[in-house]
């Protein structure tokens, strides 16, 4: 039975209350500086100088805000070595600030989906686990192998980001409107998946054109969006697959600001950042095409 338009309209819009909140915390905890004496502890509790790095990445990665990559990037600065060393954190950066993307609750790139889709947080995670699990340990790995101990200099710091904004109301409306575009999209999937079957795009057709989108554009909420609709129009089922090709194309984007970050504080070569993402991004890819195939 199809929806109203006012249905149509307001139906998973908690979702963009839910994110307000996620922001509001967020921006508070960088005004205050909030994080530093977490970290100031674990130097004196964390006996491995290469899990500190594991620790603070975490921490410094889960921040759901524009930018966390600078906030992790400027706290690993004060422990890496000045010399050739460091160009090893900038892909650690990287890989340690982007797999939150699969499996965080206060992620705009789970929310959108479970909004569009309609799902609850374990019924997400029910099909995005075995990605979640690869896209953070192969980091982890990474870490213990790029890195030695005597490449860690345990620093204590402090600081507070005074110029934070405390709601991004451009990006909770567009939010609101990716829900309302899923919402549509399911109200009319039959029709849609008639029209896709009759002009021969296959689910390999869609995952291309999400994948040169999220390449394009490289951004979270963006591909995010791709794969939620995508998922609505081929079945919920296939939301590991197109999740897991969006990912790949936002992860390998060129105007992804990350990269530009990582060469600014670490001279990250964009060789090191594409071998090590391939990896990891492969892994990723792979997996997803045997959950969908063997399902």
């Amino acid at each position: 039975m199809k929806k109203t338009m006012l249905g149509i309209i307001f139906n998973n819009q908690w979702y963009v209350l839910y994110l307000a909140g996620i922001m509001i915390a967020s921006a508070y905890v960088q005004r205050n500086g909030l994080i530093y004496p977490l970290l100031n502890k674990l130097t004196v509790f964390v006996p491995s100088k290469r899990l500190f790095v594991v620790a603070t990445s975490a921490i410094a990665g889960i921040l759901p805000i524009a930018g966390r990559v600078s906030v992790s990037a400027g706290i690993l600065d004060t422990i890496a070595p000045k010399d050739d060393r460091r160009k090893h954190y900038g892909i650690l950066d990287y890989l340690s600030t982007h797999h939150y993307y699969l499996w965080s609750p206060i992620e705009k790139s789970v929310i959108i989906p479970m909004a569009v889709l309609g799902l609850s947080y374990a019924e997400f995670m029910q099909l995005m686990w075995p990605l979640t699990v690869i896209a953070i340990v192969v980091p982890f790995v990474l870490i213990f192998t790029l890195l030695k101990e005597d490449d860690v200099i345990v620093q204590t710091q402090k600081r507070a980001f005074a110029n934070v904004e405390w709601i991004n109301w451009q990006l909770l409306v567009a939010v609101a409107l990716i829900i309302i575009l899923g919402n549509i999209a399911r109200d009319h999937t039959d029709k849609i998946r008639g029209y896709l079957v009759f002009n021969e795009w296959s689910i390999i057709s869609g995952a291309w054109i999400g994948f040169a989108a999220s390449f394009l554009l490289g951004s979270s909420s963006r591909f995010a969006a791709f794969t939620a609709i995508l998922a609505s129009i081929y079945g919920v089922e296939y939301l590991p697959l197109f999740f897991a090709v969006d990912y790949t194309g936002y992860m390998l984007s060129p105007t992804h600001k990350c990269f530009a970050i990582g060469k600014m504080y670490f001279n990250t070569s964009l060789v090191t950042y594409y071998t090590h993402i391939i990896l990891l991004c492969s892994f990723i890819m792979a997996t997803a095409f045997i959950l969908v195939t063997f399902r």
